[in-house]
């Protein structure tokens, strides 16, 4: 019996891989394809580019003009792996908020200004994050109050939100009242009972 080498068997492993892989994708939900990446492909038709510089952030949104609205939150419940929670409103549907997370790897913390740079190119909208005060051409922007989401729709984190809320408290018939004094009726045998005052 004759032994396969091992680049040979390395060979076979990543393709059985990702033949797997591809296999997964091709039967993964339905729900998973509806999801807007923003990144230019998806019902949106924007994409966006999270970009971290000098302690500073920047986002571009393509294209030009699509901006409607923007709104910031920092997720710190992980102190080690902060996030920025972005809502994204599109004036082509400046109703509807999408939530996108960005791990944070600058130090950015609450307070942090935010501007729009009306320079910043032909092609995407341009707005800047930060700390320090710009020179120049910046413009302040101010956000969309903060969004109350903080995971993109269809993230299990939200299923798992909404299974751990506190339901309704369930209704009774008046008759199963507790402010209701009890019945004078048996149960039992449906006899009346008597009162002893």
């Amino acid at each position: 019996m004759r032994l396969i080498s091992r680049p040979l068997l390395s060979l076979l492993l990543a393709f059985t891989l990702g033949l797997n892989a591809a296999t997964a994708r091709a039967g993964a939900r339905s729900d998973d394809d509806d999801f807007d990446r923003l990144d230019g492909k998806g019902r949106s038709g924007k994409k966006v580019d999270v970009i971290e510089w000098e302690g500073n952030l920047e986002i571009h949104v393509y294209p030009a003009g699509s901006v409607q609205g923007l709104a910031f939150k920092i997720d710190d419940r992980d102190p080690k792996k902060k996030v920025l929670v972005i809502g994204y409103r599109f004036a082509s549907q400046p109703q509807e908020q999408l939530i996108r997370r960005a791990i944070l790897g600058i130090p950015l913390e609450n307070g942090f200004r935010v501007y729009r740079d009306p320079k910043g190119g032909r092609d995407y909208d341009k707005f800047v994050l930060t700390h320090h005060a710009p020179e120049g051409r910046w413009i302040a922007f101010r956000p969309d109050p903060e969004p109350q989401q903080l995971y993109p729709e269809g993230h299990p984190a939200l299923l798992a939100q909404d299974s751990e809320r506190p339901s309704a408290p369930r209704r009774q018939p008046a008759s199963k009242s507790e402010s209701e004094p009890p019945s004078s009726l048996d149960e039992e045998t449906g006899a009346i009972r008597s009162k002893s005052w």
